[in-house]
């Protein structure tokens, strides 16, 4: 009765969307948010259980849709995510936002600015899409976003009956399993990827987590797609090295002079060795030949350089716990799990004088356009997708549609300054810092790497400029969520790397709910291992509400409740990460006391210092140095000025930034020379102009780096489809009688057709030698053998004598241990398939190494390279039968 009410049409009242009237592609889906909006209206008479009831309701009609039903059930399912979300957090969908969840229903990328709520938005096509059952994947760049994401968004899934999925770094097989397995699945991109690669590479099927992808909603799909699509996702296994080498290299470089011994080229990260290099590195080692194909040294040469020269710690690298861990130029974070391959991370741990770890060899490996490619229909969103809209749509085919914000924006983007030199630049950063600070506007100052953020805050501190810093360094990544809480308080300056930004708005006048959980957290410990009576605690909650008392006596009265959580259990459950189930009752009752503060206690001050800071004309930004990509400098800017506030960004610039002491022209570097002949700083639209070519350039050099790298991988693509789609089947099959039984007539076959030369008999012992010197029916056969018989009668007795012989042996061990048989015949053949699979990635590695050399012999490498690949890969599949047919032929010979 409830359904029919919902045939009917609506309009909606003007808002942004009227401003983008003229563009086709939003008239289109203004047409679809009148009909929600219409929806939506009937929705607020609604009782819960109505609601609820729905989704059973939509989940039956899309498993039997009509082309003519997917709008309006799209339209229907958008409106009930809206009057949930509204009944649950109290968030109703703007009209914009229900145009952004349009755009990535149709699979396409949607552009939204910063804090626009690119989260609420993802819960309107992920509810749609989970009708089908078939699962749909929200994909997050850290565990903090997913885990964050799942708890707030999810309350919305479980209103309506969907159930939801979270994947945790730490997580087991089976709860990896549970949780793909749920309507909605909130992950990370890099679990994602790993998840898909040990799928492809265990030997039980039990052990396998995904099921068919069909549908994910990727959160900052440039970063994903294009920033982390430099390198591929590799699973890999240790094998030893030689120490001495990498040792006895870090010390030859030291009698090494640059442009004399070795070339260096910045730009690409490469150095090659001249022929004075050459020689001078034979005489030291003694040796004839440093490129001894049987005893190399020169990659060991290179690569300590390379650590030396072009590797720095604090920019590149961290070294931590005895360790050097890599920093995500993007993120400016630290990349868990992650070493530079061919030797160099040991090079670099040998310059740094810590453990060498082993080398690494490559057992499964994946870059994310070919992963991504698995899904049926992938859409994504951010703030910075524009200028990578051409990449985009080369690589993946997706469509890049901008969506207005909500609230026109009151940013304003200075015009970048420029200054002689590094002194200079960093100085007048101070200095404006300092000017600022005193007006009572918070700042951000954004850098590039590590060491710059600290130098930064060196020179803050001679100028007794009090501010917090935020990097990749431990003790400082520790304190993310309550320096990102407070940078937008008054007179607060923040210093940053890139990592101050993506997932985590900074709310104007600071936000409260970091020093709530400090204090929840600080109460709970001291109730934990304090005997005092609770009500004598009462005068340490600075933030009293009723809920939290209640909930805090129920605690110390319900059998020492909280003595079963451990400290950091508790920690990670004030802090939305932990996704244990047996703490769950706890977590919500955390949950709503923490809404329930946040909205009521100390409003009023809040309310005074957001509107002070304001006045004041918002955040500023101010970048140090242009990035390598105009998309990591818009999300910079992006920090301000979000839902309409005020904000102001500016860049201050130096002639030798790496931008342009690299990329530059030689014209541009004059010109900026002749008008910075003195400490005064200009701006100036042609040095902006020239910039931006120079930054256009790194990013078309990354551009060509990962075209390289998708072309390449999608010849190998190929072939990691065959062999991981044989693996499933296999998984899957009970017994291999019929697969082994045909590898056995071919190699048969093919030994006849080898000795037909040499006369029957000998073709007939070389059959024989398949199935053992001892195998009844090939003696009892062999008479007829000695007598004239064709090709064809030879080929039938050896092909009957196969199956009956086979079949037999089969039978005979099923007898005994039922399935036994086929379980070792199915393990074996896996493990002969994942061997040579890493012998082909081995081979093919080395290939694609030196085939870039090919050009200089007028040869086309891409496609040399796709030829010899195949020709590979076939003789990887000949050896997969030859072991398969042995192994079978040891086992039956042996019953």
């Amino acid at each position: 009765m409830f359904e029919n009410s919902f045939n009917l049409k609506g309009s909606v009242s003007k808002n942004r969307i009227e401003e983008y009237k003229n563009r086709d592609n939003f008239f289109k889906y203004k047409n679809k948010i009148n009909v929600i909006n219409a929806f939506g209206t009937k929705l607020e008479t609604a009782d819960d259980n109505e609601l609820n009831a729905l989704t059973y309701l939509l989940q039956k009609k899309v498993s039997n849709r009509k082309p003519n039903d997917i709008d309006y059930l799209n339209e229907l399912a958008f409106a009930l995510v809206r009057e949930a979300s509204w009944r649950i957090l109290g968030l109703r969908h703007y009209d914009v936002q229900l145009l952004g969840g349009l755009i990535l229903n149709d699979g396409k990328i949607g552009e939204l600015r910063t804090g626009e709520g690119k989260t609420l938005v993802a819960t309107l096509p992920a509810y749609s899409n989970s009708l089908n059952k078939k699962g749909v994947h929200i994909i997050t760049v850290n565990e903090y976003l997913a885990t964050r994401d799942q708890r707030t968004m999810g309350k919305i899934y479980q209103y309506l009956g969907i159930n939801t999925g979270l994947i945790q770094e730490d997580m087991k097989t089976f709860e990896r399993k549970q949780n793909y397995r749920a309507e909605i699945t909130y992950v990370t991109n890099n679990e994602l990827g790993f998840d898909y690669l040990r799928d492809n590479t265990t030997l039980d099927n039990n052990n396998v987590v995904l099921r068919s992808l069909n549908y994910a909603i990727i959160d900052e799909i440039d970063s994903v797609l294009i920033d982390e699509a430099q390198t591929p996702l590799i699973i890999s296994t240790a094998r030893e090295i030689t120490f001495r080498k990498y040792l006895m290299a870090d010390l030859i470089i030291t009698y090494l002079e640059v442009n004399k011994h070795f070339v260096i080229n910045e730009k690409d990260r490469t150095i090659v060795l001249t022929d004075q290099g050459n020689i001078k590195v034979e005489q030291i080692l003694e040796i004839k030949n440093l490129y001894d194909i049987y005893d190399s040294w020169v990659l060991y040469v290179v690569n300590a350089l390379k650590a030396k020269m072009l590797f720095f710690k604090n920019i590149h690298y961290l070294v931590t716990d005895n360790q050097v861990k890599i920093i995500d130029e993007f993120t400016g974070r630290i990349m868990k799990n992650r070493r530079w391959n061919d030797g160099l991370h040991q090079a670099i741990e040998v310059k740094e004088n810590v453990p060498i770890g082993n080398l690494s060899k490559t057992i499964a490996s994946v870059t994310y356009q070919n992963l991504f490619a698995l899904y049926s229909k992938i859409a994504g969103m951010t703030g910075t997708a524009k200028s990578a809209e051409l990449e985009f749509g080369r690589t993946y085919g997706l469509i890049v549609d901008e969506v207005p914000t909500n609230v026109e924006s009151r940013r304003i983007d200075l015009p970048d300054i420029f200054y002689k030199d590094q002194f200079s630049k960093w100085n007048a950063i101070v200095e404006a810092c300092r000017k600022i600070s005193q007006t009572g506007q918070p700042i951000l100052v954004g850098t590039t790497t590590v060491e710059k953020s600290e130098l930064l805050a060196e020179l803050l501190k001679e100028y007794k400029l009090s501010f917090q810093l935020l990097n990749a360094k431990p003790e400082n990544q520790r304190r993310e969520s309550e320096i990102i809480s407070k940078a937008g308080k008054k007179n607060v300056i923040t210093v940053a790397t890139n990592m101050a930004g993506r997932g985590t708005d900074i709310i104007l006048g600071g936000s409260d709910t970091y020093g709530k959980q400090k204090e929840v957290y600080e109460t709970l410990i001291y109730q934990k291992y304090n005997t005092t009576m609770f009500p004598l605690l009462t005068n340490r909650i600075k933030y009293k509400s009723h809920p939290f008392l209640s909930m805090m006596d129920s605690m110390v009265r319900n059998y020492s409740y909280l003595l079963r959580f451990p400290d950091l259990a508790l920690l990670r459950i004030i802090l939305e990460n932990e996704q244990n189930q047996a703490y769950i009752k706890l977590y919500n009752l955390i949950s709503n006391f923490l809404n329930d503060t946040v909205k009521s206690s100390n409003s009023s001050q809040l309310y005074y210092e957001r509107n002070f800071v304001k006045s004041k004309g918002g955040l500023y930004v101010l970048g140090s140095e242009r990035n390598d990509s105009k998309r990591i400098d818009d999300q910079l800017r992006g920090r301000c000025g979000r839902q309409g506030e005020p904000g102001t960004s500016q860049f201050f610039l130096s002639l030798d930034d790496r931008m342009l002491r690299l990329f530059s022209t030689s014209n541009t570097k004059n010109l900026i020379e002749n008008q910075l002949k003195s400490n005064v700083p200009i701006q100036s639209s042609i040095f902006i102009k020239s910039l931006d070519l120079a930054q256009e350039s790194v990013e078309d050099r990354a551009y060509q780096k990962r075209k390289f790298i998708a072309t390449y991988d999608q010849i190998i693509d190929q072939k990691r489809n065959l062999i991981y789609s044989e693996r499933q089947k296999n998984l899957n099959k009970t017994s291999l009688f019929s697969q082994t039984l045909t590898y056995r007539e071919q190699i048969g076959l093919k030994l006849i057709r080898k000795s037909q030369t040499k006369g029957f008999r000998k073709a007939f012992r070389n059959v024989r030698s398949i199935n053992g010197r001892f195998q009844p029916i090939t003696v009892a056969l062999a008479a007829q053998v000695t007598k004239n018989v064709n090709l064809v009668t030879l080929k039938r007795i050896v092909f009957r004598s196969e199956w009956i012989y086979y079949r037999l042996k089969n039978y005979t061990l099923d007898c005994k241990f039922l399935g036994l048989f086929g379980a070792y015949e199915r393990q074996f053949n896996l493990m002969f398939i994942d061997i040579t699979w890493n012998e082909f990635l081995t081979r093919t590695q080395l290939l694609i190494d030196t085939i870039g050399l090919r050009n200089y012999g007028q040869r086309n490498p891409l496609y040399d390279y796709e030829k010899e690949v195949k020709a590979i890969f076939k003789q990887k599949m000949k050896i997969v039968r030859m072991l398969n047919v042995y192994n079978n032929c040891r086992i039956v010979k042996r019953l």
